[in-house]
């Protein structure tokens, strides 16, 4: 599931993502807020924790994931990725020169910082 990360800015979508990601995960968590925030603010700057307590995707989520991207591709001011798990790293770096926004990959330990980048 997608827990929505404590004393983070408003304007700000922060989740760490716990146990096994599904499909109802995306579509009654983590667009939800983004489709908000894009509405609220018309970019959306984003925040994803995959830490301990991460044990992966279903393969439904794995899709969501992908059509999340390209319907918001260009809605993505700022997009933080927290994690220390290697294909989570290689994905959003393989994709990041297609996406317009910033991105950036921080280590599993250093959450305070990729909340402080992605809200600046």
């Amino acid at each position: 599931m997608f827990r929505p990360m404590e004393n983070t800015p408003a304007d700000l979508v922060a989740f760490e993502a716990e146990g096994r990601i599904s499909d109802s995960d995306y579509k009654d968590i983590l667009v939800p807020a983004i489709d908000a925030a894009v509405a609220a603010h018309g970019k959306v700057r984003i925040v994803l924790r995959f830490g301990p307590a991460f044990e992966g995707y279903t393969a439904h989520a794995m899709l969501d994931d992908a059509l999340l991207g390209l319907a918001h591709w260009s809605h993505f001011e700022r997009l933080a990725i927290v994690t220390d798990v290697d294909w989570i790293d290689h994905g959003l770096r393989l994709f990041a020169p297609l996406i317009p926004g910033k991105t950036r990959v921080f280590p599993a330990d250093a959450t305070q910082e990729a909340l402080s980048w992605a809200a600046a």
